[in-house]
């Protein structure tokens, strides 16, 4: 076959408590748009060929994230990357931003300093993401990042599900819409063995709550339909004292996520807050139905787009599975080659 009839990228595939986050660092063309946000906005309305391409067999997986890393013109930022999952293209999600810190370290692609804590500054569709890791000079350990101010936009909303009846929750952004139901209320215990009606629990509320809901952010405008649900256990403690409870993030459609996800955790911390159970200082971890974990921290309480909303920081801990030079060829037919081929870059070699 000609090098004309391939395409190829490279890519990072990194996890975060199961969860797979491919990171595209090579073999994409430029992006129109200014800005991350109006990147995104592209791809999602001209472009959305490469995220059914790299979320789909034979390439992928639905309930995988892809992360194209792209050129920021924020000052400082070192890139800027657009997050594509099931639901299309989120404005912000904590795990995806931890692992795309971590491939960006670990690749060199931003040089790794003396081992310690190393500042890292990206663009997001929401805007500039503040990062932390801490790594021995070679491995990425942790990541520290704060997260999209989150706000309760409502609460007591109810829904009258086909399968599960009537159902109550809260509405809450965190870099997402999120609906969150108490799952004690709802019968459920957030564990592995309930993910699969979980999921279809949260299908039935998506479809069902969206048009009675505002999905209209201040400055982003329409987010779209309801795509996101946060299964919230109660909080306890564990054996050091310390808060923590059970947590399930669904994207729609069909995903119940591996790790408790960044936003599901500052949805939940902006309900606590609101609720009058915590504030500044206080620190919350979130415990998904595999039994991966997240540590949620309230920063501050500042006042966004005239509401009280909770700056919290996620930190977590992303794997690198591996590094991966996909090859596109022109003649598969499997895939729907015409939807992404002037997107991709000619194969080199």
């Amino acid at each position: 076959m000609p090098p004309g009839d391939r395409r190829n990228l490279t890519m990072l595939d990194a996890h975060y408590g199961g969860d797979v986050s491919r990171v595209v660092m090579a073999g994409a063309f430029h992006v129109p748009g200014g800005s991350v946000r109006a990147k995104r906005d592209w791809l999602q309305d001209k472009g959305d060929g490469l995220r059914r391409l790299l979320l789909h067999p034979p390439y992928g997986d639905p309930s995988m994230c892809v992360n194209l890393i792209t050129e920021s013109n924020i000052p400082g930022a070192s890139f800027g990357y657009i997050i594509m999952e099931a639901m299309g293209y989120p404005h912000f999600s904590g795990s995806n931003s931890i692992c795309v810190v971590t491939a960006l370290l670990e690749t060199g692609r931003i040089p790794l300093g003396p081992p310690g804590d190393q500042q890292v500054l990206l663009e997001a569709p929401v805007g500039l993401v503040k990062a932390t890791a801490h790594h021995d000079g070679s491995e990425v350990h942790a990541v520290t990042l704060e997260a999209d101010p989150a706000w309760v936009a409502g609460r007591g909303f109810t829904a009258s599900l086909p399968t599960f009846g009537d159902v109550t929750f809260d509405l809450v952004w965190s870099g997402c819409f999120y609906a969150v139901v108490d799952a004690e209320t709802h019968g459920f215990a957030v564990s592995e063995a309930e993910r699969p009606v979980l999921a279809a629990f949260a299908n039935e509320l998506c479809l069902t709550a969206t048009h009675d809901l505002d999905l209209t952010h201040p400055v982003l405008g329409d987010t779209g339909p309801l795509s996101f649900v946060a299964f919230a256990g109660p909080v306890e403690h564990d054996g050091d004292g310390r808060p923590q409870a059970p947590a399930a993030t669904y994207v729609h459609p069909g995903v119940v996520c591996a790790c408790p996800t960044g936003t599901g955790t500052a949805a939940r911390l902006a309900l606590l807050q609101a609720d009058g159970r915590m504030g500044p200082g206080d620190e919350l971890v979130t415990v998904s139905p595999t039994g991966s974990t997240m540590t949620g921290r309230i920063l501050d309480t500042p006042d966004t787009h005239g509401r009280p909303a909770v700056q919290a920081s996620v930190t977590g801990r992303a794997f690198t599975l591996g590094r991966l030079d996909l090859v596109v060829n022109r003649e598969d037919a499997v895939v729907d080659v015409d939807a992404v081929w002037t997107l991709l870059q000619p194969r080199s070699g």
